[in-house]
């Protein structure tokens, strides 16, 4: 004896499940012994095989019934009368599809509603299928996305090609930013007693005439949020809010993104917030529109940011290693011991470059100054003095996708959706709530 298997669509009467209405086999095929792991399953083609056939009878009597029961014309009450059919094209994640629908006509006054799929949804593609593309094209380059899609639909399909991709991508992420800017006063998340806000921006080739724009970008957590692996070596965080933006608008969009992720980590006119930033006067823009809205808000500059920029300065050996000796000052927040000596540094260079780099470090410092800390006894107190556990921000939501082959130019308005979309993925819950109003949004 052969054993087989056989897969069967029924549509019944919801009054009566014994009373079949229609039924037709969608997949036969031998149940054989697996002898590999390239057999033990009934393969991704017939998979996909069988949700094919699914869907083409369910999407059939989803709309067989479309314009039956002798249904009037909306404009004169006229009797409709059936006139042919149409047949339409429907992508959905894995498959295409052949959807035939019923035209009807007036005789009165020969109105025709819509019968076909893009005049009934505005679209061709179903919501699932533009999340994926989406969320794909927001992490990968557009021809990467579509590499995937083919993979995974065992074939290269029209509706995912890298433009249509980019279309969907740019679509979503638009109408995200849009939502994300409606939603500031419906935010309601359980108080903070204090926030941690860092802000950072990176610079992104561009098509326009300047070689390169800033895109600025913004992390928002709870210290309680903070949490170790298992193995206690590293830190991570449970839950936080991004922002992001490279629109030239003064600001506006970043401020507002801020703001929202702010509220929706709880902040309040109790709140403490401890705000990091890399010294930059835009950064730190973005960070005083939070003052108004919080009870209190102390700000440093970013450890992380302060050693690498004197890390970075290139001068000979000898001036070097005094420089590098100035960061001891630096970590105890001794900031005229460390501007004197800085001083001292300028009048031993003897190269007028080496000068300018020493004396633009010593501007930086005392740009900042109100904002350097000391930061050992932050250390020590358990207390955040760096933005190294927020550091990848950047590097999540700008670096990876936007710097990641050397020839890649941006517009703003190429970039900004895909940022709008990064940081929706990177927050907490924020795409997993509204990708069903980013995409119906975009019909």
């Amino acid at each position: 004896m052969e054993k087989c298997y056989r897969i069967v669509y029924q549509s019944f009467d919801k009054s009566d499940p014994e009373k079949v209405i229609e039924e037709k086999t969608l997949l036969e095929d031998a149940l054989t012994i697996p002898t590999n792991c390239l057999d033990v399953s009934m393969g991704l083609e017939n998979q996909i095989k069988l949700i094919q056939s699914a869907q083409d009878a369910i999407l059939s009597g989803k709309f067989e019934g479309l314009y039956e029961g002798g249904c009037s014309c909306p404009k004169c009450q006229g009797k409709m009368v059936k006139d042919g059919t149409h047949t339409s094209t429907l992508h959905d994640v894995l498959t295409d599809h052949k959807v035939k629908i019923q035209r009807v006509k007036c005789k009165d006054c020969c109105y025709e509603p819509p019968s076909t799929i893009r005049t009934l949804l505005n679209t061709t593609q179903t919501g699932d299928l533009k999340k994926i593309q989406a969320t794909l094209g927001a992490n990968f380059t557009f021809r990467e996305s579509e590499k995937v899609l083919e993979l995974f639909s065992c074939g290269s399909r029209r509706v995912n090609n890298h433009d249509r991709v980019k279309q969907v991508t740019e679509a979503v992420g638009n109408k995200l930013g849009e939502i994300n800017e409606a939603e500031k006063e419906l935010i309601a998340a359980p108080e903070a007693e204090e926030l941690i806000v860092n802000v950072d921006g990176g610079h992104i080739k561009t098509t326009e005439d300047k070689r390169s724009m800033e895109a600025m970008t913004s992390v928002v957590y709870d210290p309680k949020a903070v949490c170790t692996n298992s193995k206690d070596t590293r830190n991570y965080l449970s839950s936080k809010n991004c922002a992001a933006s490279v629109k030239d608008d003064d600001q506006k969009q970043i401020i507002s993104g801020t703001i929202i992720a702010a509220l929706k980590q709880g902040l309040t006119e109790k709140t403490h917030v401890t705000a990091l930033c890399d010294g930059a006067e835009n950064c730190w823009n973005v960070v005083e529109s939070l003052r108004p809205l919080c009870g209190s808000m102390t700000c440093i500059l970013d450890w992380f940011h302060l050693a690498m920029k004197l890390e970075n300065i290139s001068l000979p050996e000898k001036l070097k290693s005094k420089l590098l000796r100035i960061k001891w000052h630096l970590w105890r927040g001794n900031i005229d011991k460390a501007l004197t000596r800085l001083d001292e540094l300028i009048l031993e260079a003897k190269q007028e470059k080496h000068i300018e780099r020493i004396k633009k470090f010593a501007i930086y410092i005392n740009n900042n100054k109100d904002r350097i800390v000391n930061y050992e006894e932050r250390k020590e107190a358990g207390l955040v003095f760096t933005s190294n556990l927020a550091e990848s921000t950047v590097e999540s939501l700008i670096n990876r996708r936007c710097k990641g082959q050397q020839h890649m130019r941006w517009s703003r308005e190429g970039l900004n959706p895909i940022l709008q979309l990064r940081a929706a993925i990177s927050s907490n819950n924020d795409w997993t709530k509204k990708w069903k109003d980013a995409v119906l949004n975009t019909l």
